[in-house]
């Protein structure tokens, strides 16, 4: 077979462009470092690097996850720590405090620094960890109304006591009908029947608007399915509003995870009938956290009053024992009357209790103590035998709350809104205006706005860890409400009760006990996070060499196979040139 110079040309041009090509390949991958850019370079391997890159991805999103978590996990631990600092300081004021070396005077100027250390316990409790999203408040915050206490098992009525009206998130229901006949009903029975005929009225389902109904602690709360600033609700009528304990309650927009707010309620005793609305804090910066009355003093104005104050008690000036008070104050504001009482002594070994503003005789043929309690109407007074002896028969002590006047002589609108110290209610006329002589009560509360939900982060395939710890465990817990337990302390302060400071010793150790336990479980949670990133760091570090292997370039083979390419040019290069040299085309020229 005959080979022509043609087929020498083209054979040894071929190779020279194969070893221009290579060589170029080769550079290329010396420039990134990489043996496989693209499927044709090596299949097999290719798909192996496709492999471990894709276990690398998540490898690397797993761990940006449990940095995000540690992140949440550092807040929480912080804020618990300072949560603790807190109640200790609020601990070491009480035991100041509750010294007899401390007047009224004393006592009011540690109030001031308690309800500092309030308002920083409420910030710790509030705090974030990005932009609304609450560190302890689950994963979303509800506006809410929360009812009086109920006695259960509740009966409700057809047409007499079976309707509410609600007001969600600004829209207005229609008139709700709870039952189409007799029907008793304990707590959750009566908390899902609320919500299911919530839920289905027409105008709320119209406007996209529903909620969710508890019972718990005696109460109802209707919260909004909605959350933020616009997310409330409000109980405005219906024939069962106080069977169901909504004349009065409190209320609260979603705006953090504890709400400041207060409990309104009405007394008993009230002759007119007048319904009040759930109580709302409108200005938290304006709020003092102390207790309050609303008092009529004719069926067109009213009196505001503090009631966060001192009892008094003053010993009749013909009494002939040698007794005297010790010391006095509230111990449930949701019970004070602001009438004036007496306790008589019918022998040195018993005494009564009357009520002198209505003439009503409270309780009689009670056992004398010295330094026992005497308790009514919300209030507690303590008396104890002098050097010289004790009770005689007739010796009466008179007691009063001494309130502070907020507002007075306010003019009364049947549902205009009362706004005083950051606080806004209303009051409006129902079987009646009000009478004179009705009281209602505006108590101070904190409650929880957030939900059970639980901050989840993907640590591998199918392995989720919780990573927060429920407001409503750790602050508002079953054992006790750090901020009820605050403000009880500061009621006592500014009352100058000395029973109530060392009563709030027990509940702070508990609050203390309380929030250590949440410190034990997020410090849980923090080891096993840590634990975690080392296991996907490790896991990182094997799949990156792993990767490394299949995609990595041998630098000195590389090297190596470049220079014998570049050769390989030159050779071929010089042979084209000489066969170029022996061709006609040189004799030609």
């Amino acid at each position: 077979m005959r080979v022509t110079e043609q087929q020498v040309f083209g054979f040894l041009l071929n190779n020279y462009q194969r070893a221009r090509s290579r060589a170029l390949e080769l550079q290329e991958h010396l420039a990134t470092g990489k043996q496989v850019l693209q499927p044709s370079d090596d299949p097999g391997r290719f798909h192996r690097i496709v492999g471990e890159k894709t276990t690398l991805a998540k490898l690397e999103q797993h761990l940006r996850n449990v940095g995000a978590a540690n992140t949440r996990v550092d807040l929480a631990d912080t804020s618990l720590q300072g949560t603790t600092t807190t109640l200790s300081r609020m601990r070491q004021l009480a035991v100041q405090y509750a010294s007899d070396t401390n007047g009224a005077a004393d006592r009011a100027t540690g109030g001031h620094e308690i309800k500092e250390l309030l308002q920083h316990l409420l910030q710790l409790g509030n705090t974030e960890f990005d932009e609304n999203q609450p560190v302890f408040g689950g994963t979303s915050r509800h506006g809410f109304a929360e009812g009086l206490a109920l006695a259960t098992p509740v009966t409700v009525t057809n047409a007499v006591a079976d309707t509410l009206t609600v007001k969600v998130d600004g829209v207005t229901s229609g008139t709700i009908d709870l039952t189409g006949g007799t029907e008793t009903l304990g707590g959750p029975e009566l908390a899902a029947r609320v919500q299911s005929r919530i839920n289905a009225d027409s105008a709320l389902v119209a406007a996209g608007k529903s909620v969710s109904v508890t019972y718990a602690e005696d109460r109802l709360a209707i919260s909004s399915n909605s959350e933020g600033p616009t997310s409330k609700v409000e109980v405005v009528g219906g024939s069962a509003r106080t069977l169901l304990g909504f004349n009065g309650g409190s209320a609260g927009v979603g705006t953090a995870t504890f709400v400041t707010t207060v409990t309104t309620d009405a007394a008993a005793a009230n002759s007119g009938g007048a319904l009040i609305s759930q109580g709302e804090i409108v200005n938290a910066s304006a709020t003092s956290f102390d207790n309050y009355a609303v008092s009529f003093t004719g069926p067109g104005s009213f009196d505001i009053v503090n009631i966060s104050a001192p009892v008094t008690v003053t010993a009749n000036s013909a009494n002939a024992g040698r007794l005297g008070p010790i010391d006095a104050g509230i111990i449930d504001p949701q019970r004070i009357t602001l009438d004036t009482y007496e306790v008589q002594f019918t022998s040195a070994s018993q005494y009564s209790v009357l009520n002198t503003t209505t003439g009503a005789t409270l309780s009689t043929g009670n056992s004398y103590v010295s330094g026992g309690a005497i308790e009514f109407d919300g209030l507690r007074v303590v008396l104890a035998n002098g050097q010289q002896g004790g009770p005689a028969t007739g010796d009466r002590f008179s007691v009063a709350v001494t309130p502070e006047t907020v507002r007075s002589n306010q003019s009364y609108t049947s549902g205009g809104p009362i706004v005083f110290d950051g606080i806004q209610l209303s009051i409006t006329n129902g079987a009646s205006a009000p009478a004179a002589g009705d009281l209602f009560r505006v108590v101070a509360h904190t409650k929880y706005a957030g939900d059970s939900g639980s901050h989840l982060v993907e640590v591998a395939d199918g392995e989720v860890i919780s990573t927060n710890v429920p407001g409503d465990r750790a602050f508002s817990g079953s054992t006790v409400n750090l901020f009820d337990t605050a403000q009880r302390l500061l009621a006592a302060l500014r009352g100058n009760f000395k029973a109530g400071i060392v009563e709030s010793l027990g509940d702070l150790d508990r609050a203390i006990s309380q929030v250590s336990a949440a410190l034990g479980t997020i410090g849980a949670v923090t080891n096993r996070l840590e634990s975690t990133s080392v296991a996907l760091q490790e896991s990182k570090d094997v799949a990156t060499n792993q990767l490394s292997s299949f995609e990595d370039i041998d630098l000195a083979r590389t090297i190596s196979d470049l220079t014998l390419q570049e050769y390989a040019i030159q050779a071929a290069g010089a042979t084209l040139g000489r066969l170029f040299d022996n061709s006609l085309l040189k004799h030609l020229r």
